[in-house]
């Protein structure tokens, strides 16, 4: 089989798009496994958490996981011709409002409430998904999570071509034996209906984000989203492909960001130079 890795981030859409993905009868896992892919040995872990995580026989071409977090994952994993890969990214002022809601209605993780680390979080985790999209070349396509709302049919479609699925992807999905659970994916109602659709918002404590940091969100959004772009075909609005005409070898990183991520707890980055020039991961 496959790997399928969903790249994102918290609160992307992940987890309606890993459920639709995971109803697909060539496609086996739903959420989160929270594996570290340091071996090969470690695919073989993934596949005994999918079936433990369903219930059910793998069958079909593709193992998902659903990957948000700063674990490491072996260059050669990624360079396979076995793997394929999705990249997912919601805006900012969107994502942040999300997780800090999360954070004070379902989540017990204290960063989950910290405007200051759930910023960098989201900074970090766009430089890693460049990162890994590079190592992805040619088997990694990037969507604009927003899309999958208001293009769902085209969204899914290309998708689906993308994967060489040999039926569409639906609109409705199933519920698993996590679905809706803290730690497997999103944990409000909404996962819960089966179906993708603009749902109204569920009523939480308001959120409103100073207006300095919006913006300093909104630029490192602007600048990683162009590079992921130049480096791998886009799911466009108008439901197909796109791929940038310019090859993208050098980059300014904005500030509060560097190339590369910080570990799953969102920290202050570190800089290049502590870590060894022979890493044989790429830690997201």
């Amino acid at each position: 089989m496959k790997t399928l890795f969903l790249l994102g981030h918290m609160r992307s859409y992940s987890s309606v798009l890993s459920h639709i993905l995971g109803s697909h009868p060539q496609i086996s896992g739903y959420c989160e496994t929270h594996t570290k892919y340091r071996t090969w040995f470690d695919l073989w872990k993934l596949r005994r958490r999918v079936r433990k995580l369903t219930g059910e026989r793998l069958t079909g071409d593709y193992v998902l996981d659903k990957v948000l977090h700063d674990y490491p994952m072996a260059r050669s994993i990624l360079r396979s011709s076995n793997t394929r890969a999705i990249v997912l990214i919601r805006r900012p002022r969107e994502t942040v409002r999300s997780i800090i809601e999360m954070g004070l209605s379902h989540s017990p993780v204290a960063w989950h409430r910290d405007f200051d680390l759930v910023a960098r979080y989201y900074e970090t985790r766009l430089a890693g998904l460049l990162r890994l999209a590079e190592a992805l070349r040619g088997r990694v396509v990037f969507l604009e999570a927003e899309a999958l709302l208001t293009n769902t049919r085209a969204v899914l479609d290309q998708l689906g071509v993308f994967l060489e699925l040999q039926s569409p992807l639906s609109t409705e999905y199933r519920r698993f034996a996590h679905t809706g659970e803290l730690g497997y994916g999103d944990p409000s109602k909404a996962i819960a209906t089966g179906r993708i659709a603009l749902l109204p918002r569920e009523r939480r404590t308001a959120v409103s984000l100073p207006r300095p940091l919006t913006s300093r969100l909104q630029i490192a959004h602007d600048f990683w989203c162009a590079a992921i772009r130049q480096t791998c075909p886009s799911i466009s609005v108008e439901g197909c492909a796109t791929h940038s005409a310019h090859s993208h070898t050098e980059y300014n990183f904005p500030a509060h960001t560097t190339h590369r991520a910080p570990s799953s707890e969102p920290v202050p980055p570190r800089s290049p130079s502590h870590e060894s020039q022979d890493d044989e991961y790429v830690r997201e």
